[in-house]
């Protein structure tokens, strides 16, 4: 006898178990293949993850962003610190009594051509359109690892670069045409290399922090993402145990209806 050969009242309910079963196994086997839960507080849960997965991301991404910016940052200040140090040993060689004003001449066309190059370092040094070394990252504008985080807090030291142009590197240098002047160049220029050292021992630090916070966001991304990983196998452990069930439901459905009428209602609607 065919399932829809059947009759009367005790064919129509063995029908309706067959469909029934049939439907919550499929539904079961959906919950499996699209990995969607059907628990609410799961859902809750796992959207909740998701959303401070994306922010943890995000700030990852600002820290890789600002990691770049101090190397470029820092290789622009090493070429200000490298051409200081070419201006100290002109004027030294400047101030010696051994020079002659021939010699102090060429001496000083060299010391002019490289001020010409840190100011060219200072204003032209940028990432992603923002310049690094005219004064523009300091103050209210010095980069925060908090800020980056996205926090609101001020706990860390920021990344604060002032000005390196020459006008306040080297105020009052001018040339190194005499033994004087090249003396007096000698004591700025000595106090502009501290400052530059000071500078790159600043950015230096603060790369440690982003490197320190980058690990951190490393760690948090990867807990949340084996948090929702856990809780997608819990769904779908469950949707499969579900599955098993449905399926021995289903198919005690079928085996009734190909026994016809033989069996009590009682028995039918353990497979209801």
């Amino acid at each position: 006898m065919s399932i829809t050969s059947l009759s009367g009242v005790g064919g129509l309910q063995r029908s309706q178990n067959v469909s029934n079963a049939s439907a919550k196994l499929q539904a079961a086997i959906s919950s499996i293949v699209s990995g969607q839960s059907s628990d609410s507080a799961n859902v809750s849960i796992a959207s909740q993850l998701q959303a401070r997965t994306s922010a943890l991301r995000q700030a990852s991404n600002n820290i890789a962003q600002a990691s770049s910016l101090t190397q470029v940052a820092d290789g622009a200040v090493q070429q200000v610190q490298n051409a200081l140090s070419q201006l100290q040993s002109l004027a030294q060689q400047a101030q010696s009594p051994t020079s002659n004003a021939a010699n102090r001449a060429d001496l000083n066309q060299q010391f002019t051509q490289i001020l010409s190059s840190i100011n060219q370092i200072a204003t032209g040094t940028t990432f992603d359109g923002q310049n690094l070394l005219d004064g523009t990252l300091s103050g209210n504008s010095a980069l925060s690892v908090d800020n980056l985080l996205g926090t609101g807090a001020t706990g860390n030291d920021p990344l604060s670069i002032g000005s390196l142009d020459t006008s306040n590197l080297l105020a009052g240098v001018g040339n190194v045409l005499s033994a004087d002047t090249a003396g007096q160049a000698l004591s700025v220029i000595g106090n502009a290399i501290n400052q530059v050292t000071s500078t790159r021992a600043g950015i230096g630090a603060f790369q440690q922090t982003l490197n320190f916070a980058s690990g951190n966001l490393d760690s948090a991304i990867n807990n949340q993402e084996a948090a929702s990983a856990t809780l997608s196998e819990t769904d779908i452990a469950a949707a499969s145990t579900q599955k098993t069930q449905d399926e021995v439901q289903r198919n005690a459905a079928i085996a009734l209806v190909a026994q016809g009428n033989n069996l009590s209602p009682a028995l039918l609607k353990l497979v209801g």
